[in-house]
């Protein structure tokens, strides 16, 4: 049988004392530490996806940034080229004329030198010519 006397309150109060001290030392703090913990690995789990959602945007400004210097590289490269093939044919212009200048001059000189030659020619031949007709006049 069951007796209920004042034994049976002392226990129901040391029970709730022991529950309380229980909980105030020793669930609380567990508690406490299991709550800090969870909410240091939310912060942190935060923290991360700030901090990817920062790389993502680092990545895609990289990719702009090299798609916009490889725009400009060419750009640079075909204004590189264009200018060396503006000063190519210039150069070739100025040649080209050189050339043309020393060939007008090379063929006045020939002409020049053709007269000459063809002036002297002639007189040489009339001084043959008048020989010639000296030595048939003088054998005849």
């Amino acid at each position: 049988m069951l007796y209920i006397d004042y034994t049976l309150a002392i226990q129901i109060v040391q029970f709730l004392v022991i529950i309380f001290i229980g909980k105030k030392m020793i669930l609380d703090p567990v508690m406490g530490t299991v709550n800090s913990r969870d909410s240091k690995i939310e912060g942190m789990k935060k923290e991360a996806e700030d901090l990817k959602a920062k790389v993502e945007q680092y990545k895609a400004d990289y990719s702009e940034k090299m798609a916009q210097m490889r725009v400009e590289l060419a750009d640079y490269h075909k204004k590189i080229k264009d200018d060396a093939s503006k000063d190519a044919a210039a150069k070739v212009a100025a040649v080209k004329a050189d050339v043309d200048s020393k060939i007008l001059s090379a063929r006045s000189e020939i002409h020049a030198e053709a007269a000459k030659a063809k002036a002297e020619m002639d007189s040489m031949v009339k001084e043959i010519s008048d020989l010639i007709a000296d030595r048939i006049m003088l054998s005849a």
